[in-house]
């Protein structure tokens, strides 16, 4: 379980929370807000990347940001949002970095480049890639360095992807939380959100608003006032609701 405890990070004339919110093992905690409203800085400080100024962030029993580099790595598996793809390293060898603090584990690095079907090209250089193939490779090195229990937090992982590889990083993300994991995940489709998470984190000018079950935060009154739109649930053939943008 991830704690957030009176959480604040301070970044220039930004400043975010305070943030309290728990997201639970076992399920797929989804932060929506605004455009600038704090998601990157908030998964930053859950990741251990940026240090709160004030409040604690705790993985179980221990502060994130006193984990070592090698105890982070073992516990907490992070992809941004605009990874560097523009390097000279190949498929392999940036995939492999995700195993950079911990043992080198050679099959775990093979089985991410096959679940994410990059074993053909797995020796060319990252940078000669679709932005599509790229954000594959950087999801199969955060695959790689994740185990069962871990945390990963992923900031709009399925942005560059088309709808069949969106389909499976969401069921990938589900599987990873089924099997004891926990997954934080910046997400900007609300109705992706709605469909695919267990839980929501909801932002607005650096403050969570509303923390808890999908079912209740994903009200339609609560998200016209972050958003300052209008939304609607529409009912598909298939009987599930798929939240949409109201005219």
């Amino acid at each position: 379980m991830l704690r957030c405890e009176d959480t604040r990070v301070s970044r220039d004339a930004f400043q975010l929370g305070p943030v309290n919110a728990v997201a639970a093992a076992g399920e797929v905690t989804a932060v929506i807000g605004p455009n600038a409203s704090g998601k990157t800085t908030l998964l930053e400080a859950v990741a251990g990347v940026a240090a709160p100024s004030q409040g604690v962030v705790m993985l179980e029993d221990r502060n994130v940001h006193q984990l070592s580099a090698a105890e982070r790595a073992s516990r907490v598996s992070m992809l941004p949002q605009r990874p560097a793809s523009d390097v000279g390293l190949t498929v392999e060898r940036l995939v492999e970095l995700g195993r950079l603090q911990l043992s080198r584990r050679p099959e775990a690095v093979d089985t991410a480049l096959g679940m994410f079907e990059l074993d053909a090209i797995r020796h060319r250089p990252v940078c000669t890639l679709s932005v599509g193939q790229a954000q594959r490779v950087h999801l199969a090195r955060l695959w790689a360095q994740r185990d069962n229990h871990s945390l990963l937090v992923l900031d709009e992982p399925t942005a560059p992807l088309d709808h069949r590889w969106s389909d499976v990083v969401w069921d990938l993300l589900s599987h990873h939380a089924r099997g004891g994991g926990s997954v934080v995940v910046a997400v900007h489709d609300l109705a992706v959100a709605a469909a695919r998470a267990d839980a929501v984190w909801l932002i607005k000018g650096g403050s969570v608003t509303h923390a808890g079950p999908v079912g209740e935060v994903m009200h339609l009154d609560i998200l016209g006032a972050v958003f300052e739109a209008s939304f609607e649930w529409v009912v598909r053939r298939d009987g599930t609701r798929w939240l949409v943008r109201g005219s």
